[in-house]
C-alpha cells in the first residue's frame, strides 16, 4: 500500500507515541525529547495535523498553529508550524523510504501552507517558524516552502542553586487580567505576532508587587521537562557522568533530565526592571525548580532587560548561545508591512517552544 498523507483538526492517539519518540537537536549537539509534548499537544486550540501514515501506521505528523495577531497595527492569519516530526529507519536499505516520506510530507505542507485558512483569502497572512541556524535539513525544508530569515531567536538559561522567594511575590488574581492585558498591550505594542487572549491559559501569571500591593513587575511561568539524549563535549560528559552525583550540582544536573520554569508575557513598570531577577528566581522556587528559560526576539527591549538584570548562574555561563532564525513567508502584504515585519520585533511564546 502507498504512503498516504492527510490534513486533520484532531489529534490522533498515536500522535503521542511519535512525538514521545522524537528526539530534537542535532547530532553532535544538544539532542532531547519533550516528555510533555503529547499532553501539551491535546490541548492546543485551532490547530490542523498534517499526517503521514502507511498500512493505517502513522509515521510522522507536524502541527500548524492558527491564530489572528497583529503586524503593523493590521489583523494577520497566522501559521506556526511545529512538532514536525518522521521518525528514522534502518539506515540502509530505508533510506530511500525516508526520502520518500519526507517529500511526500513536504508536498502536503506546500499545499496546506499556500491556503489561507481564514474565510476571507485577501487577509494578510503568514507562515513562521523556529530554526537553529546550523540546522542545515530544517533549513532546506523551510526553505523550501518560501521560508526565509526574518529576525533572529534568543534564548535566556539561567539557574539558581537555591532560589528564594521574594516577600512580595504573589500569583496575578482573577480581578487584576483585565488590568494586566493592557498593561502587556501597552508594553508589546511595537511587537508582531503578541496573542493576549492566550496568555493566561497554560500556566500561572506571578507578579512582585509594590508596598501598595500594586504589581510592578509580572510574567507567566509553567513547568517543562526533557529527557536529555546528547550533550557533547567535556561539559556534556560532566553533566551526564559527575554532576548528578555531587550534592550540590546534582540538584541543577539530574541524570538524563532536565525541568525548568519556562517564562513568557513578561512585563515590568518602568524603573523596576531590577526585579526581573527576583521574579524569575521566585518563580522557579514556587514550582520546586532550578532552571529557567525565556525566550524573545533577540532583538526586544525585554530580552536586553532580561539580559541586563537576571542572573545566568552555571548553567547559563556553561551553555553556548545557540543562533535561531525567525522564519517567514507572507501573502497579501503591503511593502509597509514587509519593512514593519522586519524592522520590529516578535513576541515569541514559551508555550510555542515547548
Amino acid at each position: 500500500m502507498s504512503l498516504r498523507v492527510y490534513s486533520t483538526q484532531a489529534m490522533r492517539p498515536d500522535v503521542a507515541d511519535v512525538l514521545r519518540q522524537t528526539v530534537y537537536g542535532l547530532p553532535g549537539k544538544l539532542r532531547y525529547r519533550q516528555l510533555d509534548a503529547a499532553d501539551k499537544c491535546a490541548k492546543l486550540p485551532n490547530t490542523r495535523w498534517l499526517l503521514l501514515e502507511k498500512n493505517g501506521k502513522l509515521l510522522g505528523n507536524a502541527a500548524m498553529l492558527e491564530r489572528l495577531c497583529g503586524v503593523g497595527g493590521k489583523n494577520v492569519s497566522t501559521a506556526y508550524v511545529r512538532y514536525l516530526s518522521i521518525p528514522k529507519g534502518p539506515q540502509n536499505p530505508k533510506l530511500r523510504e525516508r526520502r520518500q516520506q519526507h517529500n511526500h510530507l513536504r508536498a502536503l505542507l506546500a499545499s496546506e501552507l499556500a491556503t489561507a485558512p481564514a474565510p476571507n483569502h485577501t487577509l494578510p497572512r503568514v507562515l513562521f517558524a523556529y530554526v537553529e541556524a546550523d540546522n542545515t535539513p530544517s533549513q532546506q525544508l523551510c526553505a523550501s516552502f518560501g521560508m526565509k530569515a526574518y529576525r533572529q531567536l534568543g534564548t535566556y538559561l539561567s539557574s539558581r542553586f537555591d532560589p528564594k522567594i521574594h516577600p512580595r511575590f504573589r500569583a496575578l488574581h482573577q480581578n487584576e487580567r483585565r488590568d494586566m492585558l493592557v498593561k502587556l498591550e501597552v508594553q508589546y505594542a511595537g511587537y508582531h505576532f503578541f496573542f493576549p487572549n492566550e496568555l493566561f491559559g497554560h500556566g500561572t501569571y506571578y507578579v512582585i508587587t509594590n508596598e501598595a500591593d500594586e504589581p510592578v513587575v509580572g510574567g507567566l511561568v509553567f513547568q517543562s521537562d526533557w529527557e536529555v539524549v546528547e550533550i557533547p563535549g567535556v561539559e556534556g560528559w560532566l553533566v551526564k557522568n559527575l554532576f548528578p552525583y555531587l550534592p550540590k550540582l546534582k540538584k541543577l544536573f539530574p541524570k538524563n533530565k532536565l525541568s525548568y520554569a519556562a517564562m513568557e508575557g513578561l512585563w515590568y513598570q518602568p524603573g523596576y526592571e531590577h526585579l526581573l531577577e527576583a521574579l524569575f528566581a521566585s518563580c522557579a522556587a514556587r514550582l520546586g525548580l532550578h532552571v529557567s528559560i525565556f525566550w524573545d526576539d533577540a532583538a526586544s527591549p525585554v530580552f536586553a532587560a532580561v539580559q541586563k538584570h537576571v542572573k545566568r548562574g552555571i548553567i547559563g555561563r556553561l551553555n553556548k548561545a545557540v543562533k535561531a532564525d525567525i522564519l517567514m513567508r507572507t501573502w497579501n502584504f503591503s511593502e509597509g508591512m514587509e519593512a514593519a515585519l522586519r524592522s520590529k520585533p516578535a513576541y515569541v511564546s514559551a508555550h510555542d517552544l515547548t
